[in-house]
């Protein structure tokens, strides 16, 4: 019975072992599969994938920044430069919550649950966060912010670390095995700040040249830059060994420019001042240029910004139209003031010209022999082009002296500045005449000057071309009134009349050197074409300096004038007749005032263009606005730059003081101004004080001493500092002056030459600035 009952059983054990000694070989079979499969996968199908992998957990890849390339200026000033500097990244995954002791363990049951884990790395996260702060000087929160999140694997702390404290928090990740990157980067600083800003330009967050030089020799002052292929430990260290690659960077070349500091900083000192106390709303421009080579000696726009904060807008008046607003508003008018205080408004505004641009249909009228400098043009006060226009009317010349100036020859039409005679010139010329003239002097194309965003002049928008010229636009466009150009245009065209001819090319880097000081390029001085001839040019000259006229009374360019310097120039008044009549008026129009002056114009050397848009001061002629400005700047670079006077336009012996605290006079009062009149006289002068009117001046009014003088202004304050007199006896003539000079004194000599005996003050006699003392000067030099 139990035997019969046994059989049964056993045959459905052996049945049932069978099939799981079955199932268990499927099972195996399929492992092993998958296991193949997995192997085949990542052996053969995701091999490189894998590597790649392997090779980013195992080896540390870093890109190893170049120092950028400086920018000099043409004495050798560090106008640009990049110092070595670190950034801080971090790998927030790798941040885990400090391990548990086996006590710790056992206390919670032998399991943690998340909850608790995450408080925990959080407390950690939090200790890091507090370290750093201390040691980066920021808020600790902040990097908290940017810590906490352990799904990231990659998040930036700091950039522009210094040395010391990137080595603190070098040690700080590995002593608590952190994942933090220390990189080295670049840090661009600008050592003068707010100086030549738009020329210049400025860095990106992201590390490349923006706006300006930065941006346009971008390629040349970057640089390659390096890697470094290492083993890499846990937290992201290198591990010592002889596996590590090198690629060295290559760091940038640099720049020298033809742009020089000192003429740089005195165009942006008048330029400044020129814009504060003529209420100028839409900025103003100076240029200094080598008429003969194109180089740029100087380019400043003003108001302008700080390239070593370039978001902050510096300008009060436009920073104010950001209050009150939000949201995207905000975020328009920022990005509109900001893109617009970038700007060099000399090569991305176009302008127009006025009266400067008859420098050009003169030389055209002259060179194309449509006429002599001896044919005359008569100005009967108005003219009419078509019958049934508008008649043109000759302007206020600046003296409150309305034009009717009769018969003129070529060179008074220049220095009334007659608008009806220069209409006729362009109309015996003709437009197919007077346009090739125009094209010749590159008003239909860019400068191609060495900076970037320069304006594209374009026909229908900035200027008539010949076939769709009519008779009012040629009229128009002959007084610099129905054309726009770039105030970059406006200098090379007026290099061209004085040069020769000439039409050079503007550029503003000299060289180009490497690291190592050798020079890469030279940028050769280039001329594109011969737009007149040499005697066109010569009478152009001539009649220029007519407009400056010494300092005549009268002469419209008079306010320009430097005594014992042969000046020539061309002062443009333009009204803004696109924008419509300003508000509340119907015939009254925002203005352009400016001036152009060539220095010596009897052998030109240096151009000085200026000009201010939308001035709202009592006058608003360039005459009056610009013409002082060109002035003041020529009064100090001309001597800067070795550019000699000449003795028979000199003062010589004692000469009367101007009055220059005059207040029945306010243009007297403001400090400009004064030294304006001083230039005339062949004062030297010294403004003492940051303020704008003159309070005191030394030596006073109605003092005679001796010509060539400095007059001492000052601003700040009526009361008149005292100096002590230094011991001059025994120098030489020319030593003694200049010893006293240095220390804020006059001297007189009884002779040029020969060696101080005696000197009318002790020394170290305590005497007001500006005094004169006089030296008895005896024998030859010793």
């Amino acid at each position: 019975m139990n035997k019969d009952n046994n059989e049964p059983r056993s045959g459905v054990d052996r049945s049932i072992k069978l099939r799981s000694w079955t199932l268990l070989g499927l099972f195996l079979v399929a492992g092993c599969g998958l296991l193949i499969w997995r192997l085949y996968t990542w052996q053969i199908l995701r091999h490189d994938a894998m590597l790649e992998a392997a090779a980013s957990q195992q080896m540390k890849d870093m890109t190893i920044t170049p120092q950028r390339g400086q920018i000099y200026d043409a004495t050798g000033k560090v106008l640009a430069k990049s110092s070595i500097v670190w950034t801080i990244t971090a790998d927030p995954s790798q941040i885990k919550a400090p391990s548990l002791s086996k006590e710790e363990l056992e206390a919670m049951g032998g399991t943690e649950s998340d909850e608790s884990k995450a408080q925990r790395r959080a407390t950690r996260v939090q200790t890091i966060a507090n370290d750093l702060a201390a040691m980066l000087e920021m808020d600790a929160q902040e990097l908290y912010d940017k810590l906490i999140d352990g799904s990231k694997q990659y998040v930036l702390l700091a950039k522009q670390v210094d040395k010391p404290v990137a080595d603190e928090i070098s040690q700080y990740a590995s002593d608590n095995k952190l994942t933090i990157i220390v990189s080295q980067d670049t840090k661009r600083e600008y050592p003068f700040g707010a100086f030549a800003a738009s020329v210049l330009g400025f860095m990106h967050a992201d590390g490349y040249g923006f706006y300006g030089l930065e941006q346009y020799y971008e390629e040349v002052l970057a640089g390659t830059p390096g890697r470094l292929v290492s083993q890499r430990t846990p937290t992201g260290g290198e591990v010592a060994n002889d596996d590590r690659v090198l690629y060295e960077a290559q760091d940038g070349d640099s720049l020298i420019l033809t742009l020089d500091a000192e003429i740089q900083a005195i165009a942006e000192k008048y330029l400044e001042n020129s814009v504060k106390v003529n209420n100028v709303t839409e900025r103003g421009v100076v240029i200094v240029m080598d008429v003969n080579t194109g180089a740029i000696l100087a380019m400043a726009t003003k108001p302008d910004f700080d390239p070593n904060d370039p978001m902050t807008i510096y300008d009060p008046e436009r920073a104010a139209l950001l209050e009150g607003l939000d949201g995207e508003e905000y975020t328009k008018v920022q990005g509109e003031e900001r893109q617009r205080q970038w700007k060099n408004k000399t090569i991305t505004d176009l302008y127009t010209p006025g009266s400067v641009f008859k420098l050009i249909t003169t030389s055209a009228l002259l060179d194309s022999g449509t006429a002599t400098v001896n044919s005359t043009f008569n100005c009967t006060g108005s003219y009419t082009v078509l019958p049934g226009t508008k008649p043109y009317s000759c302007a206020d010349n600046g003296f409150g002296v309305k034009g009717v100036h009769g018969w003129q020859d070529l060179g008074t039409v220049l220095a009334n500045s007659c608008n009806i005679a220069t209409i006729q010139e362009a109309l015996l010329m003709g437009k197919d005449t007077f346009f090739d003239y125009y094209t010749a002097f590159g008003f239909t194309e860019p400068t191609d000057i060495d900076l970037p965003a320069e304006q594209y002049p374009r026909e229908g928008v900035s200027y008539h071309g010949v076939d769709t010229m009519s008779v009012i636009d040629l009229a128009s466009t002959s007084f610099g009134q129905a054309q726009k150009v770039t105030p970059i245009q406006m200098a090379t065209a007026v290099c061209a009349v004085v040069n020769g001819g000439y039409l050079v090319q503007p550029h503003i880097v000299s060289k180009i050197v490497d690291p190592e000081g050798n020079v890469v390029e030279e940028i050769e001085p280039s001329a594109k074409r011969q737009v007149i001839s040499e005697e066109t040019s010569a009478a152009l000259r001539v009649m220029m300096e007519g407009v400056v006229d010494n300092g005549a009374d009268g002469a419209s360019g008079r306010n320009a004038y430097v005594a014992g310097y042969h000046i020539g120039g061309k002062s443009g008044t333009s009204e803004k007749l696109d924008q419509g009549p300003k508000e509340g008026t119907t015939d009254e129009y925002e203005k352009v005032s400016s001036f152009v002056g060539v220095v010596p114009i009897d052998d030109p050397q240096i151009l000085v263009l200026a000009f201010v848009d939308e001035p709202h001061a009592e006058t608003e002629f360039g005459s009056m606005l610009s013409a002082p400005l060109v002035g003041n700047i020529i009064s100090e670079v001309a001597p800067y730059l070795g550019i000699e006077t000449d003795p028979a336009l000199l003062p010589t012996g004692n000469v009367t003081v101007p009055n220059l605290v005059n207040p029945t006079n306010p243009s007297y009062q403001q400090w400009d101004m004064a030294q304006v009149e001083l230039n005339k006289k062949g004062f030297a002068h010294r403004r003492v004080g940051t303020g704008d009117l003159v309070l005191a001046q030394s030596p006073a009014a109605g003092e005679k001493v001796p010509a060539g003088s400095t007059v001492y202004l000052f601003t700040d304050s009526a009361d008149i500092p005292n100096v002590p007199v230094p011991n001059v006896v025994g120098k030489s003539a020319a030593l003694a002056k200049q010893i006293l000079t240095a220390a804020g004194l006059n001297a007189s000599l009884s002779a040029e030459e020969g060696t101080v005996t005696a000197q009318s003050t002790a020394e170290n006699t305590e005497v007001k600035m500006g005094t004169v003392i006089t030296l008895t000067v005896t024998g030859a030099e010793g």
